[in-house]
């Protein structure tokens, strides 16, 4: 059996925003904006920091922020 090898890839950051309320239900409206090519190596903190910087220059609230990583696997 062959040792499988992860090789970490760049990243994504998400900022979900709130735009609004749906006049229906009251529920917040969502919607997001995405920072693609995070380098592999970049700290989670040093990713964290640059998105409250960012977050500050929104017009939007900011409901939620999502770090999505990938990775490669390999023999």
């Amino acid at each position: 059996m062959a040792t499988v090898i992860t090789v970490p890839r760049d990243s994504a950051l998400q900022f979900r925003l709130v735009v609004g309320t749906n006049p229906e239900s009251g529920a917040p409206t969502i919607n997001s904006k995405s920072f693609a090519r995070i380098k592999s190596a970049a700290l989670d903190q040093d990713i964290y920091d640059v998105a409250t910087a960012i977050v500050g220059l929104q017009k939007y609230t900011v409901d939620e922020l999502r770090l999505g990583k990938e990775s490669q696997l390999t023999e």
